[in-house]
């Protein structure tokens, strides 16, 4: 990123001398000659680190740290002294300065001290964001499936991911998985140790959604007394992830499709640009196609959005495997709430196949968490589900495949591709164990032996 340092040092030969060093190395700078100047232009432009001379015509740079920490400016500093003041630099460091170093001094030093400085400040920044959202968020896994539907999702979803700076679109009714697959692009890219920062579009106004987004420095409206770091920049070398971008205001569309353009912007009341790397992920559960028609969403963004499209099945689409789903999110669910639930008895099976959940992936996972913590026992009984899905006027109705579900392939081929998928992913669940595998297909261990041979798959049981 492009941080600005402010360099406070009476000597203008020497200020000159850093100034120029650090713009050879990427470093927008500014000069102040003394105390007065230095807070004025703290005040008005807050910069990323301060580079402070201790002894300055109006009187001493610890001043001015002790008065930015009374007013909670937290900038990185580093103290400049002359030879033979090292007592009063162990002073600054008592008060709280990063670091000092004393004159006359070696630029490569300075270099390293400066570049370590702010990548921590970079990554207090991260880790402050991750503590403010941890209680409302949740990391959960992209379920595994052998669906060819959601295979080639996610065959495609592990080749965008290859690509750090890409932009991806993510459509799906509510419920779906969308943050899920999200997060499973960002985990199998090469970026997955730099933050996944999420927001969800619909959550705040337009000028909170603006601040939140992009960040401000003081003094950008009311109220702004300090400086602001965005979730872009909070994002830098990771993944971005927009949440419910077609709530988002057409004047912040054009913002935002600016920024995609060029991967810079500026804060709110800011003058710099700032460049950064990221990836960018927008998803919505709107006909987003239509909203451009009907002017509600720019066209110039959505094409720019449309560079690579998912659209995710909803789990009515996805019946072959929901049984299989539900157990993966029942055995998951009771782990974490340390209860030994492993079973669904036949009627709530014969709920979950039949039921059409409207909430999807979300849906299905609220209804086990609540049974999950109901049970008594070790099995999942009807009466642990809520009643209007109990009583689902519906559920007595009994799944039926398509003709058009064959495609070219004969009745035989559709078949056997629908029991090999339930037996594989009956063995993936189970992490290879014959016995649970046999247990979640309901038939005995020598069936699912045949069954493995017949479709020549490996087992990791003799």
């Amino acid at each position: 990123m492009n941080n600005h340092i402010l360099i406070i040092e009476d000597e203008k030969n020497l200020s000159f001398f850093i100034k120029t060093s650090l713009e050879k190395e990427g470093f927008t700078t500014s000069v102040a000659h003394n105390l007065a100047s230095a807070r004025e232009y703290i005040e008005n432009h807050f910069p990323d680190l301060l580079l402070l001379d201790l002894n300055l015509p109006d009187g001493n740079g610890l001043d001015l740290y002790q008065e930015m920490k009374k007013n909670d400016q937290t900038i990185p500093c580093i103290v400049i002294t002359a030879h033979g003041s090292i007592p009063s630099a162990i002073d600054a460091m008592k008060m709280g300065v990063d670091d000092y170093i004393s004159k006359p001094f070696d630029l490569k030093e300075i270099l390293i001290i400066i570049k370590k400085l702010l990548e921590k400040n970079h990554l207090r920044n991260q880790l402050n964001f991750y503590r403010r959202r941890s209680q409302c968020s949740r990391d959960e896994d992209f379920f595994i499936s052998e669906l060819p539907k959601i295979l080639e999702l996610q065959k495609m979803a592990r080749k965008v991911a290859e690509v750090s700076t890409s932009v991806i679109l993510i459509e799906g009714a509510t419920g779906t998985g969308k943050e899920m697959f999200a997060r499973y692009i960002h985990k199998n890219s090469a970026q997955v140790e730099f933050p996944f920062v999420e927001i969800n579009c619909a959550s705040l106004p337009e000028n909170l959604l603006e601040s939140e987004l992009f960040g401000y420095e003081p003094g950008a409206f009311t109220g702004a007394k300090r400086r602001k770091i965005g979730l872009i920049e909070l994002a830098e070398n990771g993944t971005l992830y927009l949440d419910e971008i077609a709530e988002m205001s057409t004047a912040l569309q054009a913002k935002l499709l600016r920024f995609i353009e060029n991967l810079s912007f500026k804060r709110l009341g800011g003058l710099k640009d700032i460049k950064v790397a990221l990836r960018i992920i927008a998803a919505t559960n709107k006909n987003i196609e239509k909203m451009v028609r009907e002017q509600r969403f720019r066209e110039d963004l959505f094409y720019r959005l449309n560079l690579f499209r998912f659209n995710l099945p909803t789990l009515d689409e996805r019946k072959e495997e929901i049984l299989l789903m539900a157990q993966f999110l029942l055995e998951k669910i009771a782990a974490r709430l340390n209860k030994q639930i492993s079973i669904l008895s036949s009627e709530c099976e014969n709920i979950i196949v039949n039921y059409k959940w409207p909430g999807n992936i979300r849906e299905l996972h609220n209804v086990l968490e609540r049974a999950v913590i109901l049970a008594a026992g070790d099995e999942i009984l009807p009466e642990y589900f809520p009643k209007d899905i109990r009583e689902n006027k519906e559920s007595g109705t009994i799944y039926r495949p398509k003709l058009n579900d064959l495609q070219s392939g004969s009745l035989r081929t559709f078949l056997d591709g629908i029991e090999k998928s339930l037996v594989q992913q009956a063995m993936n669940i189970s992490e290879g164990n014959q016995v649970r595998a046999a247990n979640f297909l309901n038939e005995p261990r020598h069936i699912l032996r045949y069954l493995l041979k017949k479709h020549n798959m490996k087992s990791n049981e003799a």
